[in-house]
C-alpha cells in the first residue's frame, strides 16, 4: 500500500484542525475578554467624571496603566497621557478651582484618546459635557464640611459650644 501526499495532508489536517480550531477560539476569547475590560474601565471613568472623588471612578484611573497596556502607538499615548493625568492627581497642593478645571482638562484628553482607541465617535465637547446636579456638589460639600468637623472634634482640635440658658417655665415649688 502506497500512502501519497494528499493522505498525509488529511491525516494532519485531521489532528490540526481541531487543535488549531480550539487555539482560536482562546485567542478570540482573550481578545474579547482584554476589549470588555478596557470598555469597563473607560465607561465607569465616563460615568463618574463629575464624581472625581468616586471609589469607582479612583479604582479605574488605577486601572488604566493595567488595562491598556500595550506596545501599540495608540496604547503608548495613552498611558503617557495617563502619567501625566496620575503626577497631577497625585501632587500635594491644595484645592483651587484653577487646579479643578485643569484635573478636567487632563482627564477629558485621556478619555478623548480612550474613546478614539475603543472606536467611540466622540468629540471633544461630548467628553466634556456631563450632567452633574448642583444638589450633588452641595450634599458632597457638606459632607466635607461635617467629615473634617467631626474629626476636628474628636482629634481634639475643636471644641463644642455649649451655653446655659435660664429656663422661662418656673416649676411649681413644692410645699
Amino acid at each position: 500500500m502506497e500512502i501519497k501526499i494528499t493522505d498525509c495532508l488529511i491525516i494532519v489536517a485531521t489532528i490540526l484542525g481541531p487543535i488549531l480550531a480550539v487555539q482560536t477560539q482562546k485567542w478570540l476569547e482573550r481578545d474579547r475578554e482584554i476589549k470588555n475590560q478596557r470598555l469597563r474601565v473607560f465607561k465607569t471613568l465616563m460615568a463618574t467624571r463629575a464624581a472625581n472623588i468616586s471609589h469607582s471612578h479612583v479604582e479605574a484611573i488605577n486601572a488604566v496603566p493595567v488595562e491598556f497596556y500595550g506596545k501599540s502607538l495608540e496604547l503608548k499615548d495613552i498611558n503617557s497621557k495617563w502619567k501625566v493625568y496620575f503626577e497631577f492627581l497625585t501632587k500635594q497642593i491644595e484645592w483651587s478651582p484653577s487646579w479643578e478645571e485643569r484635573r478636567q482638562e487632563l482627564l477629558y484628553e485621556l478619555l478623548l484618546l480612550m474613546s478614539k482607541f475603543l472606536n467611540y465617535d466622540f468629540d471633544e465637547v461630548e467628553i466634556k459635557k456631563v450632567y452633574a446636579p448642583k444638589g450633588h456638589f452641595a450634599l458632597e460639600s457638606d459632607q466635607e464640611i461635617i467629615r473634617r468637623g467631626i474629626v476636628a472634634l474628636l482629634r481634639g482640635d475643636i471644641s463644642l459650644p455649649v451655653s446655659l440658658k435660664e429656663s422661662t417655665n418656673k416649676s411649681e415649688s413644692i410645699e
